[in-house]
């Protein structure tokens, strides 16, 4: 604030000298007069101070016996009359402030925070729908229909705020994960199968009849619960059976296999070296690139990095950068080497033990190795883990 200050008044470089100075100085600070940059040069003094500072000094200096002179003058005041006379300067600052004015009355940047569920992309489709893009008027903005409209149509979304700064919409949201409610419990009655074969490491029945134990080889497809239990009377007969649905704790040990082929030759990109740069302006509807043409029968990759234009703050302008780089290549064929493929099949591995952990599948074994044959090589992989088992089967 005190450099705006400054450069609005105006200010001036000053230097002092005399007979006392140091009563010079008490009396522009008793008078609360801001002097700053104070420099003394052998018997001289030079400092910074306000334009309607400097005139205030001169009964200061004259009871201390000193003399100011300025030394160069600076600030906005300065600058505009040293300009006076030219015409076409004045004209296009004139504009150029007033084309700040009209752009300021826009929206130029739409910006959401707290959004993990729903992309940008997503929201401002939603923007869209209801009327709110970019280059609107900022009158035209309803925050409070903003916020209502977004909660309604993204039944996940359960607090939404919206509010304008400078030209940018700022939203802000909170989404629930389990917006869509808790399923319904069902009751109708089932058994429990195993959805793979393996052995039984453990099982806790909460509700049925358990037809194995810990230790037991079971199929796929074979009852690991039933949801039959039948009611006997003292003689140890039968008199009816209770249909419930089984429900239980089921830990099974199994063996996973996996397989992937992977060829001797694979498609890479061999870069010449050679480069070219460019650069893009986008301004509203006006696209200017200034890029020397891509020559030769090789491809290209181009790489670009974009960024709206901000004056300060929130004050963004409806002009877009990109700085684009394009690098030449050639597409080549050669053979896998045998680290890359030690690379491969490591990451193929972790990205199947990775998948598997994410599941809550506790992994007690694992072992991967390859095989080559004529036309490439196959991974081949075996996991022994423990998972729960038991999917339900409706009984008839």
């Amino acid at each position: 604030m005190r450099w705006l200050k400054q450069h609005y008044t105006g200010y001036v470089r000053v230097r002092l000298t005399g007979r006392s100075p140091e009563r010079f100085f008490n009396l522009c600070r008793s008078s609360k007069i801001l002097l700053w940059n104070i420099a003394c040069e052998k018997e001289e003094y030079r400092f910074f101070l306000l334009l309607p500072d400097f005139y205030r000094i001169r009964p200061f200096a004259r009871k201390a016996g000193v003399r100011v002179r300025i030394q160069e003058k600076l600030g906005l005041p300065f600058f505009l009359y040293r300009n006076r006379k030219r015409k076409l300067f004045a004209v296009g600052a004139a504009s150029f402030f007033l084309l700040l004015f009209v752009l300021s009355r826009f929206i130029w940047n739409i910006s959401f925070s707290g959004n993990l569920l729903f992309t940008d992309d997503m929201l401002t489709g939603q923007l869209r729908e209801i009327g709110v893009c970019y280059g609107m008027p900022k009158r035209g903005v309803d925050c409070d229909r903003i916020e209502e409209e977004l909660r309604s149509r993204c039944s996940r979304i359960v607090w939404v705020s919206a509010h304008v700064s400078g030209t940018r919409l700022q939203i802000r949201i909170r989404e629930n994960e389990t917006a869509d409610g808790i399923p319904l419990r069902e009751e109708s009655p089932r058994n429990l199968v195993a959805e793979t074969a393996g052995t039984v490491v453990s099982i806790l029945v909460r509700a049925g009849k358990a037809v194995v134990q810990p230790g037991d080889e079971v199929e796929k497809g074979q009852i690991l619960v039933e949801g039959m239990l039948p009611v006997t009377n003292d003689s140890g007969e039968v008199e009816r059976t209770l249909f419930v649905r089984a429900d239980a704790d089921i830990r099974l040990r199994t063996t996973k296999i996996y397989r992937e082929w992977v060829p001797h030759f694979q498609t890479v990109r061999s870069y010449t070296g050679k480069m070219q740069r460019g650069f893009r302006l986008r301004a509203g509807a006006v696209d200017i690139l200034a890029m020397p043409p891509l020559a030769g029968k090789r491809n290209w990759d181009l790489t670009g990095v974009s960024r709206q234009i901000v004056l300060f703050g929130d004050f963004f302008l409806p002009v877009w950068t990109e700085a684009i780089t394009a690098r030449e290549y050639e597409k080549v064929e050669r053979k896998r080497t045998k680290t890359e493929l030690n690379d491969l099949t490591k990451a193929v591995h972790e990205r199947k033990l990775q998948k598997l952990t994410e599941k809550g599948v506790q992994i007690i074994e694992n072992d991967v190795k390859i095989l080559d044959n004529s036309n490439g090589w196959i991974i081949c992989g075996s996991m022994t883990v423990e998972e729960e088992a038991g999917t339900g089967q409706k009984l008839e």
